[in-house]
């Protein structure tokens, strides 16, 4: 560590100017960046008094990383500019915040409405971190400051230890939280002191905020009734809607408490604010404004008579009806926010087809928005329309050239059609903007495999490893991606990888039908069936008309239980008649399991009407078909799944029976030695 003048510099760049604070995990300074003008920062230093070094380094790293890319892109978290390693000893440095803490704004109570846009601005910050499963742990006013650029509120003091990793098990977490106490008595729930934070933890910590802001009552000092819920004195003069959702927020109960700030968003949206503005400069003498001077000014108009109240109907009918103007001058521009907000919602509710008629409804409306286009490529992606969705994001891409999810999406795309140097191309592009973007290591990974670059491929899943190490979906989509080209003995450790991911997602997400039904499929990737059946069980326990777990349930169910899996399919085909799967799949039960072959034929010709490229739905056909002994039209089915899958031996060798059944004993052979190149068992075919 060298020194300048007396003062120490960290890192070879870093001047310590002052020590900030101090606790049990560290130090906290205030520095200079010599190699930016003297720019200030702040440095964190880990000393972790109760904990093994090793792991603290370990985990420490690990998570350095994550946060350094993934608090970048949220404007009111301080940015993490450089991680290092000195002496021993581990430092984060981060962006420094000038402005207010609201520890020293709590002299005054705040009005209502000034409470609620700062719960609205703290809750939009957990919702961003929560999705990317880090609880900040220590909500408080200490740790929330107003920012003097924007007086926007700004929540600082993240530690790298203080990331709930959801990938790892807990006796490690329990290193952290339970040898040391995380988080402050008074705005930490009892679980969290416990040892056992969950997202609603932060929920309470905010909770006791606003309400300290609100009364000018610090936490310790609230009356609880018996039921151990806030009494609300009149003195307070909170209104009752807000007051119950603040006691929601701090239920002592977790299970009772709010468990995403969602939830608070829509409750939030039942109350009318005023005015949401804040102002830095309101801070600097006074923080309440007297909410009488508000009262006063509207009830003039009244102590006058009816000649004020005349007047009075005439200014609110006309300021009525230049609202209703501007609403509908504005409408051509916020419908397509609602609408794209829709898609982009029926996307993650695994409905394609309603979230692309939201999104074409916008570019019917703006024929040049890139997140539309963008989002009927999505939308085509999710239903496997290759080419469609592909010609979607070219579209995105003439409009906004470096639209990242665009570019990686479209990648994708190529590379499920064998398009990989195109593919590496569109990711490459992406990393050129943002060197940490997941998906595009994750897709550029995936290219380079299909390349035959097994080593490129493999430094590429490091590092998207080292970035987001808890994503279950990329490597699930990594897993598919290789299975195709180097087969599923290769994608295996990517599936196991997908499974560790998920597991630990659903220990925070107990409830997400979604997160069950896709492990599930991994599970039968790994040929685990009954413990895919149980994950689809859980997410229809969930959400029992959940189709995608239909779908699950039926294909595992279809081998032992055909009565059940045949009730699963026709559930799944009544929640979705335009969808082809469960018509497929009830389709091959029919024929194979119960030889109802004309029934069978019906569900599948449904099929084809729905998805006319699907082999599978042809090859099946062809066999109900044989069976039927229609063998002109068996043949015709088998040949288009021929035309569309060449590679499939199945075809070959069903096709080979037909043409046997047919006297073309030639062309039967030809189909049979074709069906074994591929690797159909000769034993398994009729000897000449």
């Amino acid at each position: 560590m060298k020194t300048t003048r007396g003062k120490k510099i960290l890192g070879g760049r870093y001047k310590i100017v002052r020590e900030i604070a101090r606790g049990g995990f560290g130090i906290t300074y205030l520095a200079e960046d010599t190699q930016a003008s003297n720019s200030p920062c702040v440095i964190k230093k880990l000393d972790p008094q109760n904990a093994d070094i090793e792991t603290a380094k370990i985990l420490f790293k690990r998570e350095a990383n994550a946060l350094f890319h993934l608090l970048q892109q949220n404007q009111q978290i301080p940015k993490y500019f450089d991680y290092f390693e000195e002496e021993e000893s581990y430092y984060l440095v981060q962006e420094y915040i000038e402005g207010k803490s609201l520890q020293n704004l709590l002299d005054n109570k705040w009005p209502r409405d000034r409470v609620i846009t700062f719960i609205r601005e703290i809750l939009e910050i957990l919702r961003y971190l929560h999705r990317i499963n880090i609880i900040h742990r220590d909500v408080k006013p200490s740790n929330i400051m107003l920012r003097k650029e924007d007086s926007k509120f700004v929540l600082i003091d993240f530690g790298a230890v203080k990331q709930l990793d959801p990938r790892y098990p807990s006796p490690q977490q329990q290193l952290y939280t339970t040898q040391t106490m995380i988080g402050t008595p008074g705005y930490a729930p009892r679980e969290q002191l416990a040892g056992k934070p969950g997202y609603n933890s932060d929920i309470y910590g905010l909770g006791m905020t606003a309400i300290q802001l609100l009364t000018g009552i610090h936490p310790k000092h609230l009356r609880r009734d018996i039921q151990d819920q806030i009494i609300w004195s009149d003195e307070f003069n909170v209104d009752h809607l807000l007051a119950s959702i603040l006691t929601k927020m701090v239920d002592s109960n977790p299970d009772e408490r709010y468990q995403y700030v969602d939830e608070i968003f829509r409750d939030l949206e039942q109350i009318t604010v005023v005015n949401e503005h804040i102002n830095y400069n309101d801070f600097t003498t006074n923080t309440e404004i007297e909410s009488s001077q508000l009262s006063e000014f509207t009830a003039r108009p009244y102590e006058s008579g009816s000649l004020f109240k005349l007047w009075y109907l005439l200014i609110a009918l006309g300021a009525a009806g230049i609202i209703l103007i501007v609403i509908e001058l504005i409408n051509p521009f916020i419908r397509p926010l609602y609408y794209l907000h829709q898609g982009d919602t029926f996307l993650n509710l695994r409905q394609p087809e309603k979230a692309n008629n939201e999104f074409q409804k916008v570019t019917d409306i703006q024929p040049y928005s890139a997140e539309g286009w963008r989002g009927r490529g999505d939308a085509l992606l999710s239903s496997g329309r290759l080419l469609g969705a592909l010609g979607y994001y070219e579209k995105a891409l003439n409009i906004q050239p470096n639209y990242i999810k665009a570019l990686n999406n479209k990648g994708k795309v190529l590379s499920k059609l064998g398009r990989y140097q195109e593919a590496l191309d569109a990711h490459e592009k992406v990393l050129r903007q943002n060197e940490n973007d997941v998906d595009a290591w994750s897709g550029k990974g995936v290219a380079y495999f299909g390349l035959g670059k097994k080593k490129e491929a493999k430094d590429a899943f490091e590092k998207m490893k080292q970035i987001r190490p808890d994503i279950p979906y990329a490597w699930q989509e990594i897993g598919f991606a290789i299975e195709i080209v180097e087969g599923p003995n290769a994608a295996k450790p990517y599936f196991e990888e997908a499974l560790g991911a998920f597991e630990a997602f659903l220990k925070q997400h107990p409830q997400d039908p979604i997160a069950w039904t896709d492990q599930g499929f991994i599970l039968q990737k790994l040929i685990r069936p009954q413990d895919a059946l149980v994950s689809y069980q859980k997410a229809l326990d969930v959400d029992k008309n959940f189709y995608e777990a239909l779908i699950g349930k039926g294909n595992i169910l279809s081998g032992e239980n055909p009565q059940e899996a045949l009730l699963a399919f026709n559930r799944a085909s009544e929640i979705r008649p335009d969808a082809y799967q469960p018509w497929y799949g009830r389709g091959v039960l029919l024929t194979q399991r119960f030889q109802k072959h004309e029934e069978a034929l019906q569900s599948l010709d449904k099929a084809i009407a729905k998805k006319n490229d699907f082999s599978p739905a042809w090859l099946s056909k062809g066999i109900a078909l044989s069976e039927l002994k229609r063998y002109n039209e068996a043949l015709a089915a088998l040949d288009k799944a021929k035309e569309l899958q060449p590679k499939d031996k199945y075809v070959w060798a069903n096709r080979g029976d037909v043409l046997q059944s047919l006297g073309k004993k030639a062309e039967a052979q030809e189909s049979y030695n074709k069906a074994v190149e591929l690797g159909f068992p000769r034993d398994q075919l009729p000897k000449n």
